[in-house]
This record gives structure tokens, C-alpha cells and sequence, in this order.
């Protein structure tokens, strides 16, 4: 099962990553430390907002609902093409932060508990 520096490690490992790709053809949109620690972060954040002070602490920021709304929000910010360096910038930091999120939902999907399809709000 899935722990907090496991999640972290894996957010930080998906913010590098997309650091990685992004940074590619000499267009400088984020550096890999920054990605990693804002990935890390991310990874992290479902904990953070429903800490597992209990076995049932998954709820809604834990449920396929909210995997599917993030995962959708990634989708369509991959597909944008920014024109202004600002934009690029942006782009990258919504890419980790919604794909280390992702991360942290795709880990405690294969546990045992799983997540709920929506959660309590």
C-alpha cells in the first residue's frame, strides 16, 4: 500500500518528467528541481486535504469523480498551445501539478480500499 513518501516520490518523479519533456528543443518553461518539488507537493496534496486519520479518510478529493475531472482539466491543458512565454510557463506548472495529483489517485486505486466513485463533499 501506498504511503506518503511513497506519494511524494512518485509526484516528484512525474514532476521531473514533465519537466523533462516540456524543456525539450531549448524551450526553458520550468527547471527539473522546481517540477520535482512542485510534483512532490502535488503528489502529496490528497493526503494533506483528507488526512488518514481513520481507515474510510477517502472521500471526495479521493474519488473516481475527481480523477476524472483532473484527468480531463490534463487533458485539455496538454492540448493547448500557448503562444507567450507565460503561458508555456503556466502550462507546464498545471501539467505537474494535475499529473502528480493523478499520480497519488492512481497509487491508492490499486490498494485494497480503493477509492469511492464520489465521496462525501
Amino acid at each position: 500500500m501506498a504511503c506518503g513518501p511513497t506519494h511524494k516520490f512518485v509526484g516528484g518523479a512525474v514532476g521531473f518528467c514533465i519537466s523533462a519533456m516540456e524543456n525539450t528543443n531549448n524551450q526553458k518553461t520550468i527547471d527539473p528541481i522546481s517540477a520535482t518539488a512542485l510534483g512532490s507537493l502535488f503528489g502529496a496534496l490528497p493526503d494533506l486535504l483528507e488526512p488518514a486519520i481513520n481507515p474510510h479518510h477517502r472521500q471526495f478529493c479521493h474519488s473516481l469523480a475527481t480523477l476524472t475531472a483532473i484527468g480531463y482539466g490534463v487533458r485539455r491543458t496538454y492540448l493547448w498551445k500557448p503562444s507567450t512565454d507565460s503561458e508555456k510557463f503556466l502550462r507546464t506548472i498545471l501539467l505537474v501539478a494535475g499529473s502528480a495529483y493523478i499520480s497519488h489517485l492512481l497509487l491508492d486505486c490499486i490498494t485494497p480500499r480503493s477509492l469511492p466513485v464520489f465521496g462525501k463533499l
